[in-house]
């Protein structure tokens, strides 16, 4: 059972005993392996935190949240040992955000900079964050900002960090950055391949998707094509666009960061291939399954693996759109476990989510 979380409804770990209770409900005698997994996204953390064999220690600081005018932010990670992993979502996601006060052009990644401080000033040399959940657009502006970048805009001035100054760049001054902050290595997970800009760029694809109008995306566009002749050919790589462009601006001027994809990055630390070399079915899925899943999500990283182990694959989710074809993504089947008439409002409360999967579960079982 390797399935990613249901996103804003289950967890990783909470489907994987659900799949498991379900399946012993039919037949005690079952063995079944629960494996955490995530791309880069929601419960990238918690993920890692399940593969690591070494005791973890759990850390809260508070950083400012994505809009000023919010109240700070109890940030929380995990550190292994001198490795941080966190989520930048815990310090500048979406959900931090009331729905009628998101201001896309005004948030900023100023918390994450900071819970990368702190992790910093406790000894940590090695970050490993996921990228996923964001509420910004800002290019990393404010992260970087927190770490000691200086953005300047035409007149000298210092600009906030923040997306409708990324139009106003001028210059930046790296020297505020630490020698702490330049020897630290930072590994970026992600689980998209967008560049920086264009129509597949950070603005186009994924500002929409947390309030921007067509006004604020072409804007934002326009930004994000000045900010990215500071950045060099690191803007056009795949993964730049990622976190509204966090990745590019991270990669670009921190000299030990680099992007990694995220669910072949988090399936190998959790030794995902060894663990199901003597399996008779893995069962894996996300929330949504559609022509985004065969672009490195996990359930179509984890048929991959089980391809290489001969070992059938099926995936649950609470949708699935006409264009994911369960042959293409590696699945013998793909079973969507929303009934069709089911607002999707109460589909994704947990407990009813967790009726849903055990009754397809079941199903399945029973029709093989």
């Amino acid at each position: 059972m390797a399935c990613d979380s249901f996103k804003g409804c289950l967890s990783s770990k909470e489907i994987a005993q659900t799949v498991a209770d379900a399946i012993h409900s039919v037949d005690v005698s079952v063995q079944v392996e629960q494996v955490v997994v995530a791309d880069g996204g929601e419960g990238t953390v918690e993920a890692l935190v399940a593969a690591c064999s070494e005791p973890i220690t759990w850390v809260t600081c508070s950083v400012d949240a994505p809009l000023r005018e919010l109240p700070q932010v109890e940030a929380r990670y995990a550190i292994d040992g001198d490795t941080a992993l966190m989520e930048l979502a815990a310090a500048s996601g979406l959900t931090l955000v009331p729905r009628d006060k998101r201001d896309i052009m005004r948030a900023s990644t100023l918390g994450t900079g900071q819970m990368i401080l702190d992790a910093v000033n406790r000894g940590c040399t090695h970050i490993i964050m996921g990228l996923g959940g964001s509420a910004t657009c800002d290019g990393g502006m404010g992260l970087l900002s927190a770490l000691g970048v200086e953005f300047i805009d035409a007149d000298g001035h210092l600009l906030y960090p923040c997306a409708e100054n990324l139009a106003k760049i001028h210059e930046l001054d790296l020297t505020g950055i630490s020698n702490e902050v330049l020897n630290t290595r930072i590994s970026l997970v992600i689980d998209v391949d967008n560049p920086l800009c264009g129509p597949r760029g950070a603005a186009h694809v994924f500002a929409p998707q947390k309030g921007a109008s067509p006004e604020q995306v072409e804007q934002l566009e326009q930004g994000m094509c000045n900010y990215a002749q500071f950045l060099g050919d690191t803007a056009l790589q795949a993964g730049a666009g990622a976190a509204g462009g966090v990745s590019a601006g991270m990669a670009a001027l921190l000299p030990r960061c680099s992007m990694t994809k995220g669910a072949p990055f988090i399936l190998g630390k959790a030794k995902l291939s060894g663990r199901m070399v003597n399996a008779d079915l893995v069962i894996t899925g996300e929330g949504r399954i559609d022509g985004q899943t065969a672009m490195g999500k996990a359930p179509q990283a984890v048929a991959v693996i089980a391809r290489q182990c001969n070992v059938p694959v099926v995936a649950i989710c609470g949708a699935v759109t006409p264009d994911a074809k369960a042959s293409a993504l590696g699945f013998k089947q793909i079973i969507p476990i929303t009934p069709l008439d089911m607002p999707l409002d109460i589909a994704m409360q947990p407990s009813v989510a967790r009726d849903n999967i055990t009754r397809a579960i079941n199903d399945y079982l029973q029709n093989i």
